[in-house]
């Protein structure tokens, strides 16, 4: 049997790696990266800014081989997005405030510091399995943490390190990836992965349940979406539809809402409640309440200055003003943004900055969906004897489409990239899924003729 280097059929080192490892370039670069993407959503949740850490390891390793990476030849779908990053940090460099002191450059630096990571990445790309061990090691710690929290310590919310709203949210996008490597891997899977990541799903699954968060349960809205890609790649594959495996992932993700359907159904049935209050007499004290009365207040000043909006200081002080004259409830002057990621863009930033944010949207969603002549692509360059290979790129493609299409959802009714956490995983997650997608095909169009090594 022919063999393929087990590092660069599973891991997704690409050709050019195997070419620079002759050369001399230590492997223990790749190391690094995959380290990192294991640390990304591995300690995302259950340690203080947990999030950060696989990102800065990341940003270490970057600056520090400046003299290597710089020579890669990077393709243009690479460009695409390292363009799509630098455009949005420049944004928020140019259409923040002044007055807004360091807080422009700190959010700037994030979208700037993301680019050499992510040609880093690609030119060292992390191994699959690293990203796929840190979502389960992820998933696992969100649910410890909120289980200790709300059974431990008592606590009304589950909140880990950062808010509720953005734990919860975070757990759910970590339970979905778990879920996906489940419903795409189901057949390849050993034991020990099945019952790692059934775990996680379910464990990350009721760290959501337990943050009390129902705006972002509306993302698994999302999830027939994600189904079909993996429906048609199955039916691609000419194998039977495992329709018992995807209701055992179905049944994962539900067990945790039916277990707390009581707390769920306290949940709807008091938002339900706060939503008639704020149409029958504005009342806008409420957790739905003041949202309303954001996107209403948010949509209003959007209207007064659509195209540049009116910066982050100039929305406090026009809001602040409004709320004094009587037009607005108090309330809005509570929290620094409008609740929903579109209209906090409409009124701080003008139609300019909502088209950004549908590009930082879009354009990273056309780069990963698994389309379907990708999809033959990848399957007619392993000429069907890579398929583990091949239910790789599926994951990887299906989970940053989870990832993308799940922000949007959570965006509905918070403004996530307000956040640290919010903006730092999906900037840092996306660059580590492209640097594997990207390594992985790069290793199959030189190795996919060749039957993988048996492990």
């Amino acid at each position: 049997m022919a063999l393929i280097p087990d590092d660069v059929a599973l891991s997704g080192a690409s050709h050019s790696l195997v070419v620079r490892h002759w050369l001399g370039v230590p492997l223990c670069m790749n190391t690094l990266t995959s380290l990192a993407g294991f640390m990304l959503p591995g300690l995302a949740l259950w340690l203080p800014s947990g999030y950060s850490w696989g990102a800065v390891l990341l940003l270490l390793a970057s600056l520090g081989s400046l003299h290597r990476w710089p020579m890669h030849r990077f393709d243009r779908e690479t460009l695409w997005l390292a363009a799509t990053i630098m455009a949005v940090g420049l944004l928020w460099l140019f259409q923040s405030d002044g007055q807004g002191g360091s807080g422009r450059w700190d959010r700037f630096s994030k979208y700037a510091l993301a680019i050499p990571c992510l040609l880093y990445a690609v030119a060292y790309p992390p191994s699959v399995k690293a990203l796929r061990l840190g979502g389960v090691v992820g998933g696992l710690g969100a649910g410890a943490i909120a289980l200790w929290q709300v059974y431990g310590q008592g606590m009304v919310r589950a909140a880990g390190h950062t808010n509720a709203i953005q734990f919860g949210n975070l757990a759910l996008m970590l339970a979905v990836l778990a879920a996906l490597q489940l419903a795409v891997g189901w057949r390849a899977l050993s034991l020990r992965w099945r019952i790692g990541s059934a775990a996680a799903v379910l464990l990350a699954m009721e760290a959501s349940v337990l943050s009390l968060s129902r705006g972002g349960w509306l993302a698994l809205i999302w999830l027939p979406v994600l189904c079909w890609p993996l429906l048609r790649q199955i039916q691609l594959q000419q194998k039977t539809i495992p329709l018992r495996w995807l209701l055992v992932v179905a049944l994962l993700l539900t067990v945790p809402l039916l277990s707390n359907m009581h707390v769920i159904k306290e949940r709807f049935d008091l938002m339900s409640t706060e939503v008639a209050a704020y149409q029958a007499d504005g009342q806008a004290q409420s957790s739905v309440g003041h949202r309303l009365e954001h996107w209403r207040l948010a949509w209003h000043l959007g209207l007064e200055k659509p195209l540049l909006g009116w910066g982050d200081v100039g929305y406090k002080q026009e809001k602040n003003r409004l709320v004094e004259l009587g037009l607005f409830d108090v309330s809005t002057t509570y929290f620094d943004h409008a609740h929903n990621e579109v209209l906090d863009m409409f009124a701080k930033r003008g139609g300019l900055g909502v088209v950004m944010l549908l590009v930082f949207y879009v354009v990273p969603l056309a780069l990963f969906w698994p389309t379907a002549s990708r999809m033959r692509g990848i399957a007619a360059t392993s000429d069907g004897q890579n398929v583990a290979a091949v239910q790789a790129v599926l994951w990887l493609r299906l989970s940053a489409s989870a990832i993308i299409l799940m922000y949007i959802a959570f965006g509905w009714t918070q403004v996530f990239f307000a956040h640290n956490s919010g903006t730092m995983c999906y900037l840092f997650m996306l660059v580590f899924f492209w640097a594997a997608l990207h390594g992985l095909e790069c290793s199959l169009q030189k190795y996919g003729r060749r039957p993988l090594q048996s492990t």
